[in-house]
């Protein structure tokens, strides 16, 4: 679980949960399932499965009864329950304090300080992060460390206490001093750098915002050369701004702030019909920001309607229920002679009522079926996937390559004449890279079946000489297919054509 996440979940996926009969079994297997999803980012907003955990475990077992509740607050989180969340994490933290295990300890403050930030309790946030960070630091896991530390400046940072917030940076960077992990200290110097920005520090600012190392994960990289031309903009050195700025290859979901960075280079250099573009640009992303929003509110204030709506009518019940028992104690008290018509009434109100239960029961269990239907089909859908992505990943392997010679010689799979691995290999790019091929033909209708096919041969990590073996023929025809494509795709010269495919 630890080392092969991805080995745990496959093993997991292969038990069926009716082989297991003993209580203590079927907990675990819910216990481990739950943990490997949550591994993966597999958000599961059903707590069918962890309940059997959280039901079995007890004091007994108080490490694996603070996972359990740990991974249940996890699902009521997913599915936005704050309070189903909050009870889950209080149990989680009575269990866990009661170990020695200081990594657990850690996991449950730092959940409990991620929910406190969303309610905007930051001084809460503030304290919780701080176990956390006590807690990494007792066992030596220095990343864990750095991250609860990070969580606690940026809260000050956010509170605009920046004295504050420098020093937790400050702390983080002494412990990531040693550390290959570039993410980590990318994170630190733009956080650090984000600081004396604040404080019209711009000086020492740009020094920390040069001084991130590059992840090679393009939207840190580009946050950093946002960040660079943020500072010569306020410093009003525009030709550095507009280096930096041209930087910046993904330009999809950019804040307005980058497009207002344009619209006042180009005010300054008195361009006003590119700043008019870029003002336009800007706005178009703060009405997508204000709409994402918007869904968000609506359907936050969608789910809490529903909620109170619920409340009311229980409510209503409760009263309708109330005024059936007082009339009929009052006829009971009152009218004695009609004892015989009261009771026949009530037979017959219970019996409706039964009626109605009985519907409602096999109403959930409907809904039950439909749910196993839906975790089976999920089921076959990962697995479907997995051996889609493992099948190309194999044929890669397998491929012969073409030995780069005049002579045409024969070799390799030549899956193209079996129209199942085309179907295959197309399926399995579909999945990794967000249904690619579709979005090409829909950009490029020129393009043909085969142009579709070798870009998603290239996609999969085939080199020139496989493909050649894969499609029978020479390797010069490929070179050409390849500069026919950049032509189709209307790449530029400095444009790398697999790049461009892969981040399509």
């Amino acid at each position: 679980m630890d080392i092969a996440p991805d080995s745990s979940l496959n093993i997991l996926q292969k038990l069926k949960p009716n082989i297991f009969t003993a209580r203590s079994d079927k907990a675990l297997y819910a216990l481990l399932k739950s943990q490997a999803l949550d591994k993966h980012d597999i958000k599961v907003e059903s707590d069918s499965l962890i309940s059997i955990a959280t039901k079995y475990y007890s004091e007994e077992d108080p490490i694996h009864a603070a996972y359990a509740w740990f991974y249940m607050a996890r699902c009521a989180n997913n599915r936005g329950n704050a309070n189903v969340q909050a009870d889950a994490l209080l149990k989680a933290q009575e269990f866990a304090i009661k170990t020695n295990n200081y990594k657990l300890q850690g996991l449950v403050y730092g959940d409990k300080a991620d929910m406190y930030k969303n309610q905007q309790q930051l001084d809460s946030s503030i304290f919780y992060n701080k176990c956390a960070y006590r807690s990494f630091k007792r066992i030596g896991d220095d990343r864990n460390s750095i991250i609860g530390l990070l969580n606690i400046g940026g809260n000050y940072l956010y509170n605009e206490k920046l004295d504050s917030a420098i020093n937790y940076f400050l702390i983080a960077k002494r412990i990531a001093k040693h550390s290959n992990d570039t993410l980590i200290i990318s994170t630190i110097f733009r956080n650090l750098g984000t600081v004396y920005f604040q404080k019209k520090n711009y000086k020492v600012a740009l020094n920390y915002f040069q001084s991130v190392p590059l992840t090679h994960i393009p939207i840190y990289d580009c946050n950093k050369w946002y960040l660079i031309a943020s500072v010569f903009s306020k410093i009003g050195q525009f030709d550095s701004t507009d280096y930096y700025l041209s930087k910046i290859n993904q330009r999809r979901k950019m804040k307005p702030e980058y497009y207002q960075l344009w619209q006042t280079i180009y005010e300054k250099r008195g361009d006003s019909n590119k700043a008019l573009y870029y003002a336009k640009c800007g706005i178009a992303a703060t009405d997508s920001l204000y709409k994402r929003r918007l869904d968000i509110s609506f359907a936050g204030m969608e789910k809490k309607y529903k909620y109170q709506s619920l409340q009311i009518s229980n409510q209503e019940l409760i009263i309708k229920n109330n005024q059936k028992n007082i009339f009929l104690l009052l006829t009971l008290f009152i009218l004695s002679l009609g004892l015989i018509f009261v009771l026949f009434w009530r037979n017959r109100i219970k019996d409706q009522q039964l009626t109605i239960q009985k519907q409602l029961l096999k109403q959930e269990m409907n809904l039950v079926e439909k749910e196993k239907e839906n975790c089976n089909l999920l089921e076959l859908q990962l697995k479907m996937q997995n051996i889609l992505l493992s099948n190309v990943e194999q044929y890669r392997k397998h491929s012969i390559k073409r030995p780069n010679t005049s002579v045409e010689s024969r070799g390799g799979i030549s899956p193209i004449l079996n129209r199942y691995f085309h179907e295959e290999l197309i399926a399995s790019m579909d999945i990794q890279y967000n249904s690619i091929t579709k979005r090409l033909i829909e950009r490029f209708p020129d393009l043909t079946e085969r142009d579709i096919l070798v870009c998603c041969l290239l996609v999969a990590g085939f080199d020139t000489g496989m493909i050649a073996s894969i499609l029978d023929v020479k390797i010069e025809s490929i070179t050409k297919h390849r500069y026919r494509l950049r032509t189709k795709l209307r790449l530029q010269n400095s444009e790398n054509l697999v790049e461009y495919i892969s981040y399509f």
